[in-house]
C-alpha cells in the first residue's frame, strides 16, 4: 500500500518535465531556438537597475510608482544595449524580440519587487534597531 501511495505521488512530479509558463514552453527544439535565445539575451543584457530604485523609493507614496511600472511593459528603447552581441536580431527577428520582451518583462517585474521588499526590509531594521536603542 505505501509503494502505491509513493508511486501515486511521484508520478506526477516527474510525468510533466517541461517548464509550460504563460503557454510558452521552454526546450530544446528548433522552433523555440530563437525565442529560447532572446530570453536568455534579456536575463544577461537588460539592465534592470532604474527599475529596482523605483521600487526602492515609492516607499513613501505606497508603492504606487513601483504598481504603475510593474504593469507597464518595458520600452523598446530600453531593450538595446551596445554590449548584447545580439542586438542585430532585436528587430529583424520577431521569435527574438519576443523572447527578449518576454525576458525584460520578467526581469523588469523582479526587479521591482525586489527593490520594494529591500526598501520594506530596510525599514523595518531601522525601526527595529530604534526600538531596541530606547529599550
Amino acid at each position: 500500500m505505501k509503494n502505491l501511495i509513493l508511486f501515486l505521488f511521484i508520478c506526477p512530479l516527474v510525468g510533466f518535465s517541461q517548464i509550460r509558463n504563460h503557454n510558452r514552453i521552454f526546450n530544446d527544439s528548433i522552433v523555440y531556438k530563437d525565442f529560447n535565445q532572446g530570453f536568455i539575451d534579456a536575463e544577461l543584457f537588460y539592465d534592470g537597475t532604474t527599475d529596482y530604485l523605483v521600487g526602492f523609493v515609492s516607499l513613501p507614496t505606497y508603492y504606487i510608482p513601483a504598481v504603475i511600472s510593474f504593469m507597464c511593459d518595458p520600452k523598446d528603447y530600453r531593450l538595446t544595449k551596445q554590449i548584447n552581441p545580439n542586438n542585430d536580431y532585436l528587430y529583424s527577428n520577431k521569435d527574438y524580440y519576443n523572447g527578449f520582451k518576454y525576458g525584460a518583462k520578467k526581469k523588469k517585474k523582479r526587479r521591482l519587487v525586489q527593490g520594494a521588499t529591500s526598501s520594506l526590509g530596510a525599514v523595518s531594521l531601522l525601526l527595529i534597531l530604534a526600538l531596541s536603542a530606547f529599550n
